[in-house]
C-alpha cells in the first residue's frame, strides 16, 4: 500500500507533498468485510478510494437484485469512483461492495470542494481523467451488445491484446471479475474459454492467454 492513500489517485499525484499530507488528514480509513456494503443510495457524497482489496460498483434492478449485465466497474488497489458523487450528482441506483476484505480511504465532498477552490487546476484533471473513464465504459457497452458470449471474451482478449501489443499476456482480471465484466458467470466463462481453445482460437492456461 502506498504511505498516502491519496498517492493511489491520478487525480492528487501533482500536488505538492505538503498539500498530499494536508489532505491525506482529511481521508477517512476504514476496513470492509468482503461482502460489505461501502457505498448505497443513501450514503453517497463521497470519494471510494481502494487502498488495498478490491470492490465492485454495480446498480440493481427494478426487483432490488443485481444486475449482472449492470456492473459498472471492478475496482483493485489504486482504483476510485465517485467523482460524479463529489460534484452532486444524486445516486439513485448505483452501490460499492467489497468484494474482498478491503482498506478504504473515503473523501467528503465538503473537503473535497474546498480542495477544488484552493488548487482549481484539479478541475481540469479531473475532467480528463473522467474522459478516460467513459471510453473505457463505452468499450464494455460495446462488448455486452455481442450476443454470444464466447464472442464477448474474444472481443475483450483482442482488445486487450492491442491495448498492450502482445498476443501472449497473463489476464489482468480475476476469472469472476471477468465474468461479472462480461455480464456472465465464472462458470460460464470457463465453458467459454475451452470452447474458444476447442476452435483454436487460443491456448490457456490458468491465467496465461495465447492468441493464435
Amino acid at each position: 500500500m502506498a504511505d498516502l492513500c491519496v498517492d493511489l489517485v491520478p487525480l492528487f499525484t501533482a500536488l505538492p507533498q505538503d498539500e498530499k499530507i494536508k489532505l491525506e488528514r482529511l481521508v477517512q480509513h476504514q476496513n470492509y468485510q468482503k461482502g460489505e456494503i461501502v457505498i448505497d443510495p443513501t450514503v453517497s457524497a463521497n470519494l471510494v478510494i481502494v487502498a488495498h482489496g478490491s470492490t465492485k460498483l454495480y446498480t440493481l434492478d427494478e426487483t432490488g437484485h443485481e444486475d449482472v449485465l449492470q456492473v459498472l466497474q471492478v475496482l483493485h488497489t489504486g482504483d476510485y469512483v465517485g467523482e460524479d458523487w463529489l460534484f452532486g450528482q444524486v445516486n439513485t441506483h448505483s452501490y460499492v461492495e467489497a468484494t474482498d476484505n478491503s482498506e478504504i480511504c473515503l473523501l467528503r465532498r465538503q473537503d473535497f470542494l474546498k480542495l477544488i477552490h484552493q488548487q482549481p487546476e484539479l478541475s481540469i484533471r479531473l475532467l480528463e481523467l473522467s474522459m478516460t473513464k467513459i471510453s473505457a465504459m463505452q468499450k464494455q457497452i460495446q462488448l455486452l451488445t455481442l450476443p454470444k458470449v464466447e464472442e464477448r471474451l474474444f472481443k475483450y482478449l483482442q482488445m486487450y491484446a492491442n491495448e498492450i501489443g502482445q498476443n501472449s499476456f497473463v489476464l489482468p482480471l480475476k476469472l469472476k471479475d471477468l465474468a461479472l465484466y462480461l455480464g456472465t458467470t465464472p462458470e460460464t466463462l470457463s465453458r467459454k474459454f475451452a470452447l474458444l481453445e476447442e476452435q483454436g482460437r487460443l491456448r490457456r492456461k490458468l491465467r496465461q492467454i495465447d492468441l493464435i
